[in-house]
């Protein structure tokens, strides 16, 4: 079967309904993929090559950003550059991630997630996304972000248009809703780190926080620029809320498909961790991203061109056969270090600083479900999130007793 004959995008249907289906088939048929839908692209499937190209940032670039659309180069963050300008960007805020910091958020998004928890007690049924894995990474990010906790609702609804964008040709141009978010995000944080700056050039009180972190460090007697402050503030608040919402709905409802492995993880909650990293593995949050090759790359008897757009695929290389024993079931008894080395936080000099306080998020989340609410269970089919390059639900309707 040749790739003209695999239908495979963002954007394809099939892959929304049935995104295993199509990336097994792609490892077995066409591990080498393209299409020239929504605008042409390649896609690596299989694990050995994703994790091989992710490794290489000479020839798998990161300049021109992360989605089909080609970003200006030198004005992206982290995801967007590449060393020895992303080492620099990687420093510079590595501290606010570093695992004694967030260690010591543990007590608050403990607290955080029982309080929201208490505003369920009394009912008998909700939306797990909407109610708690949403409200818990978008609280975090305000804390770290320095913003008003009663604006989280309104960064969801940028976040999800900015993930979207990531799947279409026009990228941040995409569509009028699309270009909104992007404007009042702009604004938003325009106005804000304005702000803080003021504070910090009037020595007045001022949090010692992620924010403030950008706006003083320096590399070279230089501090970064706005517009890279602007695009560390866009890219947290995406990749810092948006896949650990989706995480935690992922967990828990393969959990409650999977009764035998739940009532295991009830009986040892020792589990916890193993529970987080398989739902990692099994759903992805993040489907692929992409990357731009500096060179003419010849694989699997395919040529890519020069600064093609390439997708590697996180989800696909979880699923690998080659990599995972009997890859297609959800098993929270598999070994928690092999766990570990799934592509889903990425690989290389790219793997999210984010990790640990991800993983502590799902923990603590998980841990208070199974704890306050041991009998949860499904109320109703979940609404698949609408951004093609994301796994999850944007609505998970639960009951308990």
């Amino acid at each position: 079967m040749s790739g003209l004959e695999i239908n495979f995008s963002f954007v394809d249907e099939k892959f929304h309904k049935d995104p295993a289906s199509v990336m097994a088939l792609l490892r077995n048929k066409c591990p080498v993929h393209h299409t020239a839908e929504p605008a042409s692209h390649f896609t690596l499937s299989l694990e050995a090559d994703i994790t091989s190209a992710l490794r290489d940032e000479k020839t798998w670039s990161s300049k021109y950003g992360p989605g089909l659309a080609y970003s200006e180069p030198g004005i992206g963050v982290l995801v967007s550059s590449d060393p020895p300008e992303h080492t620099q960007e990687r420093i510079a805020i590595s501290r606010i991630f570093k695992a004694s910091v967030i260690e010591k958020m543990e007590d608050d998004i403990a607290l955080l997630t029982n309080q929201l928890i208490d505003k369920l007690a009394d009912k008998n049924n909700g939306d797990i996304i909407r109610d708690l894995a949403a409200p818990i990474p978008l609280t975090v990010m305000c804390w770290l972000l320095g913003t008003p906790i009663e604006d989280i609702e309104l960064f969801r609804s940028w976040v999800l248009p900015m993930a979207e964008a990531v799947s279409y040709a026009d990228g941040r141009e995409a569509s009028a809703e699309v270009k909104a978010a992007y404007q009042s995000f702009f604004e938003y944080f325009g106005d804000h780190i304005q702000k803080r700056k003021e504070l910090i050039v009037s020595n007045e009180n001022v949090h010692d926080d992620l924010l403030t972190r950008l706006l003083t460090v320096t590399h070279n007697g230089r501090t970064l620029s706005n517009k890279k402050v602007l695009g560390f503030c866009q890219f947290l608040l995406v990749a810092g809320s948006e896949t650990t919402t989706l995480m935690i709905g992922n967990v828990l409802h393969r959990l409650m498909e999977n009764p035998k492995q739940f009532e295991m993880l009830k009986g040892d909650h020792s589990l916890i961790p193993n529970a987080i990293e398989e739902s990692l593995r099994y759903d992805a949050p993040v489907h692929g991203l992409f990357r731009t090759n500096t060179k003419q790359v010849l694989l699997h008897g395919i040529d890519i061109p020069v600064d093609s757009k390439v997708c590697m695929m996180f989800g696909s290389a979880n699923r690998d056969p080659e990599v995972w024993d009997n890859p297609d079931k959800f098993d929270i008894s598999r070994d928690l270090s092999a766990l570990r080395n799934h592509a889903s936080f990425g690989v290389g000099a790219h793997y999210c600083l984010g990790a640990p306080l991800s993983r502590l998020e799902g923990r603590i989340a998980l841990k208070s479900i199974i704890e306050r609410l041991p009998k949860i269970r499904s109320d109703g089919d979940p609404t698949p999130t609408t951004a093609g390059v994301l796994k999850g639900f944007s609505n998970l309707p639960v009951r308990w007793d």
